[in-house]
């Protein structure tokens, strides 16, 4: 909590902070009023405590869900086997370049095959950067963060990250034009 306090455009007084403590082995923390944050606030938050067991964000009630571990009630973990989901999915991306909508695409089937995606979401893509596209993506189910780093990790060589804009309900992605112009930069050399 202290540590959100202390993100760039954080209230304090609009931060709320529930709990569930009735679980046996693990308790859950419930915090809204968020700012915007960015995937690297929360994995600052999760390197603070080593109990944390999962987060959960859900951008409808703009809010976040800390799944933590009680003192000395660490169990082992359970591999879960993948489920492959049937995806049939279409995407308006005519608004983008050609040689950009197989990696745009690619991205968009990440996210739709991820388990904690259950409903349709809706999306906005800006395209006035020349560098890069901003995704407004409007998710009504509650998504981990677990699930989302591996969509990032996947399409790193052009998805840079994500952020959540908690006060309008967005979670956005920013990915790269791969058909922009390279900026080329000239190395001067002066002798002296």
């Amino acid at each position: 909590m202290h540590y959100i306090s202390e993100i760039r455009g954080a209230v304090k007084t609009d931060l709320v902070l529930s709990t569930n403590t009735r679980y046996p082995t693990r308790y859950i923390v419930m915090i809204r009023g968020l700012p915007l944050m960015t995937l690297q606030d929360f994995q600052n938050i999760r390197d603070l405590n080593d109990h944390i067991r999962s987060i959960t964000v859900c951008m409808s009630e703009e809010s976040i869900k800390i799944d933590v571990w009680r003192q000395g009630k660490i169990a082992k973990r359970k591999r879960k086997r993948e489920h492959e989901k049937e995806i049939n999915a279409q995407y308006d991306l005519s608004s983008t370049d050609k040689r950009d909508r197989k990696c745009l695409t690619k991205f968009l089937l990440r996210l739709n095959s991820m388990e904690d995606i259950e409903c349709q979401f809706d999306m906005r893509i800006d395209t006035s950067t020349p560098e890069y596209y901003i995704l407004d993506l409007h998710i009504m189910d509650s998504v981990r963060l677990g699930p989302l780093e591996s969509v990032l990790y996947e399409c790193r060589s052009f998805c840079n990250g994500f952020e959540f804009d908690f006060p309008h309900g967005r979670l956005r992605a920013r990915c790269l034009r791969l058909a922009a112009p390279l900026k080329r930069r000239t190395l001067r050399l002066r002798n002296k």
